[in-house]
Order: structure tokens, then C-alpha cells, then sequence
């Protein structure tokens, strides 16, 4: 059967992508100019490793999927930097139930991490423990990729204390099983490896054979192996390069205390995490000094919410349960009055009657959850307690409710249990809102003491942005889960018939989907709209595009959504801003409107074998190999060659060459390519014609084959820039012969929402800005022309709101261009009713900015008037206000 298809999500694809363009980098520039090219920070080697090896860290979230972002980079590092088709692959993970987890995921062909790995490597690929690895063959070894999952200790020849460690030891040791792998090497190979004391023959140790592959080093939860010991163990392989995967990375740089700071790539916000809805947020916070009055009003939440959960169900089919997790206090034989796990337990089966086959305790000898599947619909457990941290590696959206009556001195304190609440079931939004949100009741003296320890623990444990903690950590006044808020009706004044008719009202609502539909209809004879239940903001912002060409719906279905949630009307206005919505440019196609994209200038598949191959002559040169590697001075006084050319060829001379024909060549380069819009019979004809222009050009067939990865580089950047030719040919063909096609409709429109504001970093400058559309501003420079830019706006009498547009986030706004989507730095809602796009140029950029500009004029000029452009340089800010005025008198006189 075929692997499970499972899509990345955008903040997934962006580190990742960032990852591909770093190693790229770094064969040319090395690990630290690569590092500072992606970053703008100085690059730390890792201790004791051999300097110049990548040493980077992906620093997700809890919640974020870390384990499928590491299996994708393997075959990322294999294409990009190691030039190898067959890697190996030290996967090092923090404890052994982890490590079984992480095996028998990866072993499984129908899982999503294996089916990363397929993407790259089809079947040739290893899954092996460190003891399969002990007794590996050289087939599993050089036939595809090879990954040997571990912990770092189970590598170690000695403990914290330097006593020996007999297990670790194995590693070091001759294995009969391994004497093949070292037959046939070279004397430059066997000079890297270890030797049997008195002797010349290598060990045929996994530490060798390792050496011998520099193996590609994935940490998983990389903060739990930052000791000098761990880079010690580390070092001893001779890695080709590190990715280090946590929440938490060390950003601190103090050798003598044993601290060395990760190399942080990229930092995924809460923000990103929470706009993919991968967790659930906010945290409502409830604090009682009566731990057992806390205790009470979980089961009560828990009730609620459990209520909700089969309204879910019978509506949409997706099976939820939700558990509480309580924290109990460990127990003190100088204090018999704490409250322990053995007491929380009695208090729910004695004095709540909760049956005793829902209940799972796991501390100490009780292990209770490793008799149960939790996601399991047979599973009765509703009631988990544990007193530091739950059974590791255990992970369950289920889990809803933190109920701690457990002391919390520190942030530390609760981190290890906060983050087990967060993931979102099926990381999809639910209909009722209170099943997108964690809560956590705390019994405590102080709310503002528990919320911050709590958002301590979402920045220490789970790895979140301190500025973005505000936001998701929310009091909680009361419970406010009464099970008939869901079924009560409220009304507000609807429509005039001469303004809508009741019919047209009806079939209006009929369009809804169906979440939105089941709880709207209206009352012809007294022509009132109703909702039932708390209106939901994605409820409203459906209502108001449905209901977007009658002059009078915003204002009555804002009224709606305030009194449906409890809002007085001015508070709504003043805090729940009305929805900004923006037109998106679409194309009228034989009367229908189509989102504008690149399907519409560009026919696919492209025939690319129709296009002239043998300009690859003219870029493809093979340098002499003694001059491929650049001698560099270390800081250690050491002559070294460039890092990457070395490794490559010492990878390449670990496998055995294939005897190489044209078509398998071919084949290999195109294997190589990502190229979507072409078919592959038809890039292999391409590529075999490029063969055969080099062939006549003089090159012998062995020479190619040998170079081969030179070849592919070149290859691919001949066919990007045919591609960029084709589209930007196509494009401009688009605009002269269909301008007058063009519209803006709100049919096809991007609604910024706090929900889904996705950033990268957010805004932590000392200037306030009163008219952002969300309360954090993302990936704002603290100066510079583009921070003018942003206070410019927010200074504008004329505008009401104005949004941070960012980059390539699923929910910004965008526009088409011949290869890539341009997003406006800032976009505006103006107390008119118009909507701005500004989007600021340095001069240095202003000239290569014309696609940019005639893309955003021609949106502009397909609104009639409801959407404006502009593209400010040298800081002359006041064309924005030019714009906005000059723009009002031409809708004016029209």
C-alpha cells in the first residue's frame, strides 16, 4: 500500500526551505557565512567538532511536529549538500520511549514520517536501533539512506561521573558482524579510522563505520544533549553536519559553565502554530485557593466540555474526549498533609462517583497508561494524574484540562505537563469554539502569580515567544460553559424588503456552510435575523461576505454577533473590531470569476524537450580537481580544504560507481529536479538532449557521470531560467491582449483575523502603534524606512485599522506575478469603506519593482475605486495620503 499523504504545513514548508538554502550556501560559502547570510548572526562552531561543520537548529514549538520536519531534512541535506544518494543518518532522540515511538513510526511504510522519506528515497531506505546497527550489512549500509535511531547516552564510552559504560562501550568494539564494511578501502579512508592497538588494521566498530559515512546528526529535543560530554560523543563520528530540533534551544554562550548556544536557523511563532491551528489557544486560567473546589470546577469544565464534544460529533463525525490531566503534589514524610496522587484519586471515586475505569494514575509504580490507547473510542479514561510529568513521549489532543494542586514555585514546575494540553485534535478548527481552547484550573492564592508562572512555562518548557505569551494566557472568571448558551436564540432587526427581499434573504442563507447555516435563519413576518448560540468570528466574517451588497448588513450582523456573545455594542466597536476584509484580484472567464494565478497565463505541462537544451555548453564547465578545494587559515593555525568539497568526495568514495549509460544518467539528474509543471518523459528528453550537446561539445560520458552533481546544478539553473523566460513572456501576453478582464470581488476574499495572523517574529520596538488590526504586530523591523512607513499610517487621520501584511503566510493578502506572489508590505481598511495596499521600496529596489507596481495598479483599477495602490521610495510617505485623496475624487466624480 502507498505511504499516507500528509502536507506540510506553511510554517513546516518555510523552515524547512530555509534549511535547503543554508546548506546550499554552504557549499559555497561555508557553514558560518551561510549562517550569517540566512540570519544576520554570527555563527558558533559546535565544541569539539570538526570547525566548519553546519551546525544549526530549527527551534519549533510544542505542538509544531518536529519529528516530520527532521525525516523531510534528511533528504533535503542528501540533495543540497552531501551530493549522496545514500545517507547515514545518526537520529538521536532523549529517552527510550521516544526512541521506540520514533522507530516504529519511521518503520512504518504507511506513516508520514517514513513517507518523507520515500519522497527522496523511495524503498532503499534502513530504519535501524543502535543494536541493529551493531550487526548492519554493507546492502543496508550503502543502499539507500541509513538511520540509526538512539539516545546520545547509549553512544557514550562513559557516564556523567567517567565511570565506563558497558553498553556504550559496544559501539567502540570490534564486531565480527561489521569486518565487511572495512574491505577494499583506501589509504586516505583508512587513515580517518581508529585502530586495534599495535596495529594498522581499522576497528570494525559502529564508531568507524560511522566515521567512515560521516554520518548527517539529527537531536531531537537537542536541549536535553548540550554538555561537553554529549559534542565529545558527537565528535568521535566525525558528523557531516547537525540539525538540532526543540522548543527550547541554549542561547547561552558560557564555556566554563558547560553552556554552548544552538546556531538558531529558524524560530516558528505561537502565532503560526495557532494560524495552522495546531493548538489550541488561548489557556483560560482559573485559580481557587480550595484545591478542592479547583479540582470541582475542572470536572465541570470537563462535563461541558464533553457535552460540546458529541454536538461535534454528531455534526461533523470527528470522535473527541476530553481528559483532564491532574498534577497531584509527590509525596513528604514530613508533611502527611500534601496532596498526592493517592488522595485525588479517592477524592474523584469517593466524593464525585467517578468510575474508577476512567481514571489512570501514572507516578511512581503506578504505570497505568501503558494499558490504555488513549485516542482509542473504546477507551473510557477521562481522568489522568501524575505528579511531575506523564509517561515521556506520551501525546494525546484529548487532553484538554491542566488541573494542578501541585505547588508551583517556578515555571519549571508545570512546563512538563502545560504542553501536553495544546495540540489541537486533527490540527482543524472545531464548530464550537470552546473545543479550540486549553484551560487550566490552578489552586493557588493569586491569578497574576499562576498566570505568569504559566507563562513562564509556555516560554521555558514549550518553547513560545515571551511577547506573544500575553495573548495566550486569559483569565477565566467564571466557567461560562452553560450547555444552554449553545441553543439560545437571539435576534436582531433585518432587512427592509425593499432593500432585500425575504426570498433573496432565504436563499442567501442557503449558501452558508453548513456550520453557519444550521444555527442563522430569519423571521419574514417580522423580518429578524436569528442566531442561535455564540455567533463565532469565522461565523460572522461568512455572514457578512453573504451579505456584503446590502448597504445595511454589516452594522446589524456586528450588533448580532455582540449580543450573541455577551458584548455590549460600543465595547464590540471598541474591542472587536469589525472584520477586515479585502477583495482579492480575480479574472472573468466566460462569466465566471476565477481567483488570479498562474493557471491563467501559463498552459501545463510546460513541453520543456521542445526547448533549445544545448546552452547547457556554454554553462557547464568540469574545474580540475585540484583546484576545487579552497585552502583556508583556521583560527586554530590549520590549513584546511573547503569543508563541503572534502566531504563530498569522501562520501563518494565510500559507494561503488554504477557503470553509467546516457538514460541512467538522465534519469539520476531528473530524479534530482523538482519540476512540477513538466512531465517527467518530457524532462528526460530534455535532459538526454543536454547529454548529447556536451557529448558533441567533447565531454566523454564517464567525465559527466563523475561530475554529476555539478551537472544537475547546472541543469537546473538552465531550465529555471527557460521557466522564468516562458513566464514572464506569457505574463505580459496576459495583460496586453486581457486587461479588461480584471476584477475585484469579495467573492475571493483574504479576512485578516486575529485567529490567523501568521508572523515570524513579532514586533518588540518601544513605539506604540494605536491602529494596528491585531494587538502584535509581526515581523516589524524596530527602525528604518519601512518602521516610518508603518507610523506614517498609523498616523493617518483617513485610516481606521492598518495590518502588517507578512510575507508567504497562508492568510495574507497577495498578488500574481510570472513566478512568485507579491505581498504588500501594509495594508489599510480606511474609515471610507476603501482599502489600501502600500508597499514601501528602498531606492535601491525601486527600479526592479515595475512587475510589482503594474500588478498593483491593475488590482486597483479593477476595484472601481474600492481598492487602492501605492509604492512610496526615498521615504516620501506623503504619496499614501496623495493616493487615498486623489483616489476619493476620482470615485467621487464617477
Amino acid at each position: 500500500m502507498a505511504a499516507t499523504n500528509f502536507e506540510l504545513k506553511e510554517y513546516q514548508c518555510a523552515s524547512l526551505k530555509r534549511f535547503r538554502q543554508y546548506l546550499r550556501n554552504c557549499t559555497s560559502d561555508g557553514a558560518s557565512v551561510a549562517f550569517y547570510k540566512a540570519t544576520n548572526l554570527a555563527y558558533i562552531d559546535a565544541p569539539m567538532i570538526t570547525q566548519g561543520t553546519p551546525y544549526v537548529c530549527l527551534r519549533i514549538p510544542t505542538g509544531g511536529g518536529k519529528t516530520v520536519m527532521a525525516a523531510h531534512s534528511i533528504g533535503i541535506a542528501a540533495k543540497t549538500f552531501l551530493q549522496a544518494g545514500n545517507p547515514m543518518v545518526l537520529w538521536l532522540v532523549p529517552s527510550t520511549p521516544i526512541l521506540e515511538q520514533t522507530v516504529s513510526a519511521l518503520k512504518n511504510l504507511e506513516h508520514p514520517y517514513r513517507a518523507a522519506l520515500a519522497k527522496d528515497f523511495g524503498r532503499n531506505v534502513s530504519i535501524l536501533t543502535k543494536a541493529e546497527a551493531l550487526s548492519m550489512s554493507r546492502a543496508d549500509a550503502e543502499g539507500g539512506a541509513c538511520i540509526i535511531v538512539s539516545t546520545i547516552q547509549s553512544f557514550r564510552r562513559e557516564n556523567d561521573k567517567g565511570v565506563e559504560d558497558k553498553e556504550g562501550l559496544k559501539v567502540y568494539q570490534d564486531a565480527g558482524a561489521l569486518m565487511d564494511h572495512f574491505s577494499g578501502l583506501s589509504q586516505e579512508q583508512e587513515e580517518r579510522l581508529d585502530k586495534v592497538e599495535g596495529t594498522n588494521r581499522p576497528i570494525a566498530s559502529l564508531a568507524n563505520l560511522l566515521r567512515l559515512h560521516r554520518p548527517m546528526v539529527i537531536v531531537d529535543e537537542a536541549h536535553n544533549a548540550r554538555t561537553s560530554l554529549s559534542f565529545d560523543t558527537l565528535a568521535r563520528f566525525d558528523p557531516s553536519l547537525i540539525l538540532e530540533l526543540t522548543a527550547t534551544p541554549q542561547s547561552e554562550h558560557k564555556p566554563e559553565k558547560d553552556l554552548y548556544p544552538s546556531n538558531i536557523l529558524y524560530s516558528v511563532s505561537a502565532a503560526e502554530l495557532k494560524a495552522e491551528q495546531m493548538i489550541k489557544m488561548p489557556i483560560k486560567l482559573t485559580t481557587d485557593r480550595d484545591w478542592q473546589k479547583t479540582v470541582g470546577a475542572a470536572l465541570d469544565c470537563q462535563a461541558a466540555l464533553e457535552e460540546a464534544a458529541k454536538a461535534e460529533q454528531a455534526q461533523t463525525g470527528e470522535y473527541i474526549r476530553p481528559i483532564i490531566l491532574f498534577q497531584a503534589q509527590a509525596a513528604s514524610k514530613i508533611d502527611p498533609g500534601r496532596i498526592t496522587y493517592d488522595k485525588v484519586e479517592e477524592f474523584l471515586k469517593v466524593d464525585k462517583g467517578i468510575p474508577e475505569d476512567q481514571i489512570a494514575v501514572h507516578s511512581g509504580s503506578r504505570k497505568d497508561l501503558d494499558d490504555h490507547i488513549i485516542k482509542d473510542a473504546e477507551c473510557r479514561v477521562r481522568y489522568i494524574i501524575t505528579v511531575q510529568k506523564l509517561k515521556e513521549g506520551w501525546d494525546c489532543p484529548f487532553a484538554y484540562v491542566l488541573c494542578s494542586v501541585a505547588e508551583q514555585t517556578s515555571a519549571t514546575a508545570i512546563e512538563q505537563i502545560l504542553g501536553r494540553i495544546l495540540r489541537m485534535p486533527k490540527a482543524t478548527l472545531k464548530n464550537r469554539p470552546a473545543l479550540n481552547e486549553a484551560y487550566a484550573f490552578v489552586a493557588s492564592n493569586s491569578f497574576h502569580e499562576t498566570a505568569q508562572r504559566l507563562k513562564d512555562g509556555l516560554v521555558d518548557g514549550a518553547g513560545f515567544n515571551k511577547i506573544e505569551v500575553d495573548d495566550l494566557v486569559k483569565i477565566q472568571p467564571d466557567l461560562g460553559y452553560d450547555i444552554n448558551a449553545h441553543e439560545t436564540e437571539h435576534e436582531a432587526t433585518g432587512f427592509a424588503e425593499d432593500e432585500l427581499p425575504a426570498l433573496e434573504v432565504e436563499e442567501t442563507i442557503q449558501k452558508l456552510p453548513a456550520a453557519v447555516r444550521t444555527r442563522l435563519s430569519y423571521k419574514p413576518e417580522s423580518g429578524a435575523l436569528v442566531f442561535r448560540g455564540p455567533m463565532t468570528k469565522e461565523a460572522r466574517n461568512h455572514i457578512h461576505l453573504a451579505f456584503a451588497k446590502a448597504p445595511s448588513a454589516a452594522g446589524k450582523i456586528d450588533r448580532l454577533f455582540a449580543k450573541s456573545n455577551n458584548i455590549q455594542t460600543s465595547a464590540a466597536e471598541e474591542e472587536d473590531k469589525p472584520p477586515f476584509i479585502v477583495p482579492m484580484l480575480a479574472l472573468n472567464k466566460q462569466g465566471v470569476l476565477e481567483l488570479f494565478s498562474k493557471e491563467h497565463f501559463l498552459d501545463l505541462p510546460w513541453p520543456l524537450d521542445e526547448c533549445n537544451a544545448s546552452d547547457i555548453v556554454d554553462r557547464f564547465r568540469i574545474v580540475d580537481a585540484s583546484q576545487t578545494g579552497q585552502i583556508d587559515i583556521t583560527d586554530k593555525g590549520k590549513v584546511e580544504i573547503n569543508f563541503a568539497k572534502k566531504l563530498q568526495g569522501e562520501l563518494a568514495a565510500v559507494i561503488q560507481e554504477p557503470n553509467w549509460t546516457l538514460p541512467r544518467l538522465a534519469n539520476w539528474i531528473d530524479s534530482g529536479i523538482q519540476h512540477p509543471d513538466v512531465t517527467k518523459p518530457s524532462a528526460v528528453v530534455f535532459i538526454s538532449n543536454a547529454l548529447k550537446a556536451l557529448g558533441k561539445a567533447g565531454f566523454e560520458l564517464s567525465e559527466l557521470a563523475r561530475h554529476k552533481y555539478e551537472l544537475r546544478k547546472a541543469l537546473t539553473q538552465l531550465i529555471n531560467d527557460l521557466r522564468t523566460d516562458r513566464q514572464n513572456t506569457s505574463y505580459d501576453a496576459l495583460f496586453a491582449a486581457h486587461v479588461d478582464q480584471f476584477l475585484t470581488t469579495v467573492e475571493h476574499p483574504m479576512i485578516f483575523d486575529e485567529q490567523r495572523y501568521a508572523y515570524n517574529q513579532p514586533y518588540a520596538g518601544a513605539t506604540k502603534f494605536n491602529k494596528h488590526y491585531t494587538r502584535i504586530i509581526g515581523d516589524l523591523d524596530l527602525k528604518g524606512e519601512e518602521f516610518d512607513c508603518a507610523a506614517y499610517l498609523d498616523q493617518m487621520d483617513e485610516v481606521k485599522y492598518w495590518i502588517r501584511n507578512v510575507d508567504r503566510k497562508q492568510n495574507s493578502f497577495w498578488l500574481q506575478l510570472p513566478k512568485d506572489k507579491f505581498y504588500p508590505d501594509f495594508m489599510a481598511l480606511l474609515h471610507d469603506g476603501r482599502v489600501l495596499a502600500v508597499e514601501y521600496k528602498g531606492e535601491q529596489h525601486y527600479t526592479d519593482a515595475e512587475v510589482k507596481r503594474q500588478i498593483g495598479r491593475v488590482w486597483a483599477e479593477a476595484s472601481n475605486g474600492q481598492c487602492l495602490f501605492c509604492m512610496p521610495t526615498k521615504r516620501k510617505f506623503e504619496l499614501i495620503t496623495e493616493t487615498v485623496k486623489a483616489q476619493k475624487t476620482f470615485k467621487m466624480a464617477h
